[in-house]
């Protein structure tokens, strides 16, 4: 029992490493996309802005009734601070180093904001003014012509086969994540969250490293589209001529440069991206992490070691007499 148990909660941590290190890559092209545009990514505090990473969600009436703010935890974190201080204040008076009360205070704070930061951040994925233009840049004719040249449709005829032998129960992370909507989520419908169709293809692309160099072009020809839509497209702006017509050329350019990318590409490399639906993870290629019901909250926590708080903050009486005794031995000397 114990050892099922095991097994569920590390095919649990494998699943959580996947979905973290797909939401990274869209993170990164996100802000990639957004910088090639010309457009301001962060905020003065550092924070990435509703114009690139934005919060997403399945159920909008959920998420909309979000209780605790931010301020109201960092009420909480204080009230937890003092009681804390207040409960120990005998033990603490008496520490040698204060040190350890501040490392106490620093640690659990930092320990709040970082879970908090991964909570709040578990929902967000690529805003719809970036993702608009990823699917601009991949649905141009040029562009579509030229996969088709090198074969890019058995890629997805490949996927779309793939995602219907989901059902056959083959996959692990598929089973997984059945058995835990089963188990936890009955309200919700026994589906698999995969994005499908056309925008299955987007975030295949955007997020496969099988062909080296392959997403940097992508960002760069996305760049350029979210560009000429916000410079030219955009209502209510007035833009010159001049810089119309720059901004046009810098996106012709790049679409030129991407189709003599897609002309070098060799039988071979198309062949690895292929080769990376014979392994379960590629459903992490085309897999909607927002609409996921699996969160930070399903991670079992690991336990923390805390000291003996009579060993950790009693003072240290044995020093204090060893160097009176040596204070004693120096006089009579």
């Amino acid at each position: 029992m114990y050892a099922d148990s095991d097994n569920t909660q590390a095919d649990m941590s494998s699943l959580m490493l996947h979905l973290n290190n797909i939401k990274r890559i869209d993170m990164k092209v996100a802000v990639d996309v957004a910088a090639l545009a010309n457009m301001p990514v962060r905020d003065s505090n550092g924070n990435l802005l509703p114009l690139v990473w934005t919060r997403q969600s399945v159920s909008n009436e959920f998420e909309n009734a979000t209780l605790l703010t931010r301020d109201a935890l960092q009420k909480h974190l204080q009230t937890f601070i003092d009681a804390g201080v207040k409960e120990n204040i005998d033990i603490l008076q008496k520490v040698e180093d204060p040190a350890i009360l501040v490392d106490w205070v620093v640690r659990t704070a930092e320990y709040w904001e970082k879970r908090y930061a991964a909570k709040r951040d578990e929902k967000y994925d690529i805003s719809q003014t970036v993702y608009s233009a990823m699917f601009e840049a991949l649905g141009l004719q040029r562009i579509r012509d030229a996969l088709d040249a090198i074969k890019f449709a058995d890629v997805q005829h490949k996927l779309n086969a793939k995602i219907f032998e989901l059902r056959s129960g083959k996959n692990k992370y598929h089973k997984l994540l059945l058995q835990f909507v089963s188990e936890h989520h009955s309200d919700l419908e026994s589906f698999f969250w995969l994005h499908r169709g056309f925008a299955a293809v987007v975030r295949l692309m955007f997020r496969c490293d099988a062909i080296p160099n392959m997403r940097e072009h992508l960002c760069v020809l996305a760049g350029k589209m979210l560009q000429k839509k916000e410079v030219c497209n955009k209502p209510g702006s007035y833009s010159s001529q001049r810089q119309r017509s720059d901004v046009v050329s810098e996106l012709g350019h790049q679409v030129r440069a991407f189709l003599n990318f897609l002309d070098s590409l060799t039988e071979k490399e198309m062949k690895k991206l292929s080769e990376e639906f014979e392994k379960d993870e590629w459903i992490f290629l085309v897999i909607d992490h927002t609409a996921l019901p699996v969160t930070l909250t399903h991670m079992r926590t690991p336990p923390i070691c805390v000291p003996d708080l009579s060993q950790t903050l009693r003072p240290n009486i044995e020093s204090k007499r060893r160097r009176v005794h040596e204070h004693e031995e120096e006089d009579e000397m």
